[in-house]
């Protein structure tokens, strides 16, 4: 299973999850943390692709790979 952390730091348990572990709201809930996956941002990948001077919007949209 897997969910995503919002901005305040909170896990969604998804619904047929709660449902089949009979989680209620005000029950406490232990977890154990296996594996944390970090997001590379669209910056981090794009870094190096477009080549050039002037505005970054506009190099991006004549230059970009991803389009």
């Amino acid at each position: 299973m897997k969910a995503e952390v919002d901005a305040k730091g909170r896990i969604v348990i998804p619904a047929d999850a709660r449902r089949e572990l009979k989680i209620e709201p005000g029950i406490e809930v232990e977890f154990e943390i296996k594996r944390v996956k970090h997001r590379k941002s669209f910056v981090q990948v794009a870094k190096g692709t477009i080549k050039g001077a002037g505005d970054a919007v506009e190099l991006l949209h004549k230059n970009s790979p991803f389009r």
